[in-house]
């Protein structure tokens, strides 16, 4: 049965949501692996417009199905939101996902937390505010609860009450809802879930279905923002690459196809190195035709040229097989493009980064590529086959604009040509 990952390829916000949705026609099973609330996928059904920020990106009136893996930290208020959003367009369908009981909570306080901690540094890093740092530091520390617990409800008053009393004396009065509020608030979140139809289900006892049917694992973020080789510490908490569907049981070695999402040039929200970063009336430009605002937080997308040391640096830690390039068409018109080939580290030109380190002292090198007047344009042709070659990882996918079946294979772009 046919496996695939889809995983973003620059600083997230590539368009997976879009790609996921597309491909989610041909898969009984879209599997979110990692991240939490910090995403925000974009999908369209028919022309309205639904933003997942933990919902696998399905087809909500199709046959597939969504499972949200033990990867993920889940805000249930989130969840339980966006699945009723879906339910009043399309009834029942919370019957079509199931979540992990392993499945890590994101609380109220770890989002009071992150914006207490965002206001203290002296450097901020840029965070969303959605509690997903903090979350994650309480699952290694092994401070917060899992999905499971709200099962237990004494074990559910045990976890939040040792927690409660850290918490306290690292942040005095500065947290709200303590331990009793807390936990009735997480039990109606609950039982409102099960209401809606959302099954809570195991990777374990999953493991036989997932593996005699076809399953599209969808990542979160970018490989450029993985916790271990992102532009740390600009970086999510998290795993981005293909390696986090271990969370749900597989190996990378189990997949057909490691799918990596990038957009046409480059774009970055937040704080944190971006080598060849533009800040002229072109970049402007591009940022309003291609309505670069963060899906989660609304805040404007730093922009770039195209980068290919990111891209080789990004293909080579994720294992990338294929790529799928986005907002083609936002580079219309353009007389010129620059694309990135190298970065200059210490007087010496490179390919790619050896670290995460060199995207903090890298200069940019450039190369100049005739631009195009549509994506039916050789050009357009000549600057995709101009990445496959230097990045050696094939375009087989081509989205050229923010509804879902905006999107066609390259060998069918060729013969339009």
């Amino acid at each position: 049965m046919k496996r695939v990952a889809v995983v973003g390829a620059q600083w997230g916000d590539e368009g997976k949501g879009k790609v996921v949705n597309y491909f989610a026609k041909d898969f009984e099973w879209i599997v979110r692996f990692a991240g939490g609330a910090n995403a925000g996928h974009t999908i369209y059904v028919g022309d309205k417009k639904y933003v997942n920020h933990l919902l696998p990106c399905i087809l909500p009136d199709g046959p597939g199905r969504g499972f949200l893996g033990a990867g993920m930290v889940v805000d249930l208020e989130q969840l339980v939101t966006e699945v009723e959003v879906l339910a009043k367009d399309f009834p029942g369908v919370g019957a079509k996902f199931a979540v992990d009981p392993e499945v890590f909570l994101v609380l109220p306080w770890h989002k009071q937390q992150d914006q207490l901690l965002e206001a203290m540094r002296a450097d901020p890093i840029g965070t969303t505010g959605r509690g997903i740092g903090p979350a994650y530091t309480d699952k290694a520390s092994r401070e917060g609860i899992k999905l499971c617990h709200l099962f237990d409800e004494k074990m559910l008053m045990e976890r939040l009450e040792n927690s409660w009393v850290i918490k306290q004396n690292l942040y005095r009065d500065q947290l709200s809802m303590p331990p009793a509020e807390l936990a009735e608030a997480l039990m109606r979140q609950r039982d409102r879930l099960l209401e809606l139809g959302v099954q809570v289900t195991g990777a374990v006892d999953m493991a036989h279905v997932f593996r005699s049917t076809s399953v599209l694992f969808e990542g979160a973020q970018g490989v450029l923002l993985d916790l271990d080789f992102g532009t740390y510490p600009f970086v999510t908490s998290g795993s981005c690459m293909a390696h986090g569907v271990s969370s749900v049981g597989f190996s990378t070695f189990e997949l057909d196809d490691v799918a990596g999402v990038l957009k046409a040039y480059t774009t970055r929200v937040g704080e944190g190195p971006f080598p060849s970063e533009d800040d002229s009336d072109e970049a402007q430009g591009i940022r309003e035709r291609g309505k670069e605002y963060g899906a989660t937080t609304g805040r404007p997308r730093r922009v770039r040229w195209p980068d290919l040391p990111a891209l080789r640096y990004a293909a080579i830690r994720s294992g990338l097989t294929s790529f799928v390039i986005t907002k083609a068409d936002v580079l219309n018109g353009l007389k010129t493009v620059r694309v990135c080939t190298g970065y200059r580290i210490d007087g010496v030109v490179r390919d790619v980064p050896s670290t995460s380190h060199d995207f903090f002292v890298a200069e940019p090198v450039y190369e100049e590529l005739p631009g195009w007047r549509t994506t039916d344009d050789v050009n357009f042709l000549k600057y995709m086959t101009f990445i496959e070659q230097q990045v050696n990882v094939p375009i087989t996918y081509i989205s050229y604009g923010p509804r879902t079946d905006e999107m066609e294979t390259k060998s069918r772009l060729i013969m339009n040509i």
